[in-house]
């Protein structure tokens, strides 16, 4: 699947452009002739349509999703197949915007960040989203920047329930798998736990700190390590970094990114209602843990009414048990996986990459789904102990339920890192840049350079390239201006998807002409093709126009 689809019909949908690819599908551009409206259509990747529980779980998911009605949540028309083709696809509102996650980008390149009204303004939106799907038993779990989109009229729009749940529903997470996106991931979802309504606060929160502070809480080199620092590092001070965030502010984010469940905000609607009133927010009680050093902590107010809906409390109660009894037994297990990866790491040098390290420029990590699943050894548990409660009813003991999921998550974990070779040298990003053999050829450009063209005049220009690498360029590779006229173009444009070596791709580019002058008859616009680590590809690329006065 790509783009020899676009230009075909669909069921009753044209496919006009391919506007975005991620691990599970493409999504297109498409127009309705009939309604004379564009959707935006996501069509599952093959592959994963050949599994017959995928597919009736995408139809299960959608037929869930198209019930939701709200203003902050993309609109789900239809879901149909394709059976000569065997596509499936869902049929969505198309947004006319960027996501949050391009609007973080422009901001960093541009040394700036949200202001402190913008981003409640968002996370408030973005919240009443979620209250309105956690009241119908619905759950994200895969809330980050690409997930949210901000339309032409400022409207926030959260996009992609794709990997939603039925909380009611089986337990479609199990033990040992991984569905989410690390840098957002909450840490009971690193312990490959499910999660529930309290993941999606945390998460949310990660969303918030980024946009006041212009950079994600924890990050490293690897996805392990960043679920890692989500389940035992202390959140860094937000302050440290953005001074001017008010205490109110500052105590939000605490408590949406405590790493205990049950110290979180219970609901998403107490967060927005002090998100409203930064003054009340400022006398959030914080628990004295998660390394919030000099923070007063008494006694914690109760969020939980007895009558809030959709959520059993007894079930509440029993997550609550297992994610601290969890969470207190993963500190020594934490040091095996650590000293378990840092051996294999030393001796193999399998590290999980993303074409290099993050760029410094631009204080992002990159929007990696990561789908880790494994299958427990009943054999190799340890033996967890019963502790006896007075709230919890007697019943078939679950004492191997917290050792199971640690077990399936190290083993999970254990997957990514090969088998080790002893003398193999450790790598170097510098060494990795040098036998990828950066590069891109043009195969193409229209308009041509040098060409005559009007004044003041939109142009449209398409730039087909080929990687002309050895390695892959990554998804979140870019095109950014550097010098010359900009001719109204954007800062950068992303390549959203993968080119492997040999590949073609065309760039597209918005352009407006400038006012012709006789000093200055030629135009020059000169753009340059970079990695996310900032490693320019090739040499700069360089667009030239003669203009002319009509």
């Amino acid at each position: 699947m790509s783009d020899d689809l676009i230009g075909r019909t669909l069921g009753k949908y044209e496919l006009r452009e391919r506007i975005g690819r991620g691990g599970m599908a493409e999504v297109y551009k498409a127009y309705h002739p009939t309604l004379d409206r564009y959707v935006a259509l996501k069509i599952l990747h093959p592959f994963l349509s050949e599994d017959p529980e995928f597919r009736d779980r995408f139809g299960r998911e959608a037929r869930n999703i198209a019930q939701l009605r709200h203003p902050n949540i993309v609109q789900v028309y239809d879901f149909d197949e394709e059976a000569n083709r065997e596509l499936f696809y869902m049929v969505m509102e198309y947004i006319d915007g960027p996501t949050l996650r391009t609007r973080l980008m422009q901001l960093s390149f541009q040394g700036e960040r949200f202001t402190i009204p913008e981003a409640i303004s968002i996370t408030q939106d973005i919240g009443a989203a979620l209250a309105y799907a956690h009241n119908r038993d619905m759950i994200h779990r895969d809330i980050k920047p690409a997930n949210v989109m901000i339309d032409s009229d400022g409207r926030t729009v959260l996009t992609d329930f794709g990997i939603a749940r039925i909380v009611s529903g089986p337990n479609m997470t199990a033990s040992g798998s991984m569905v989410g996106t690390p840098a957002y991931m909450s840490p009971e979802q690193g312990l490959g736990q499910p999660g529930d309504h309290r993941s999606d606060i945390y998460s949310l929160g990660v969303l918030l700190y980024q946009m006041v502070t212009g950079s994600v809480p924890f990050d490293a080199d690897t996805p392990i390590a960043i679920v890692l620092k989500h389940v035992n590092d202390p959140l860094p001070a937000p302050t440290e970094l953005n001074p001017d965030i008010p205490e109110g502010l500052e105590r939000i984010l605490y408590k949406a990114l405590t790493k205990d469940p049950s110290d979180r905000y219970q609901r998403i609607d107490d967060m927005i209602s002090h998100l409203d009133n930064l003054a009340v927010a400022s006398t959030i009680i914080l628990p004295p843990r998660d390394g919030l050093v000099g923070k007063p902590s008494i006694e914690r107010p109760k969020l939980v009414e007895e009558d809030t809906p959709a959520f059993d409390k007894r079930a509440e109660d029993t997550q609550d048990l297992r994610s601290r009894r969890t969470i207190q037994r993963w500190g020594c297990l934490n040091w095996l996986i650590v000293l378990t990866l840092s051996f294999a790491a030393l001796g193999s040098g399998a590290y999980l990459s993303f074409n290099g390290a993050l760029s410094q420029a631009i204080p992002m990590l990159p929007s990696v789904e990561l789908i880790l699943t494994a299958t427990p050894n009943p054999d190799a548990l340890v033996e967890a102990e019963t502790e006896p409660t007075d709230d919890l009813p007697a019943a078939t003991p679950t004492e191997n339920l917290e050792a199971t999921q640690i077990a399936a998550t190290l083993e999970a974990l254990s997957q990514l890192v090969n088998t080790p070779e002893a003398d193999e040298p450790t790598p170097d990003l510098t060494a990795t840049v040098i036998a990828c053999d950066y590069d891109y050829e043009v195969v193409s450009q229209t308009p041509e350079n040098a060409i005559p063209y009007p004044e003041v005049t939109s142009l449209t220009k398409r730039v087909v390239v080929l990687n002309d690498s050895r390695c892959p360029l990554d998804d979140d590779s870019r095109l950014e201006f550097i010098e010359g006229d900009q001719m109204d173009g954007p800062d950068f444009v992303e390549f959203n998807q993968d080119i492997e070596p040999g590949e073609e791709f065309e760039i597209v580019l918005n352009l407006r002409t400038p006012a012709y002058t006789v000093q200055e008859p030629i135009v020059r616009s000169v753009w340059r093709m970079v990695l996310p680590d900032g490693t320019q590809v090739g040499p700069p690329l360089v667009f030239e126009f003669t203009l002319f006065q009509e």
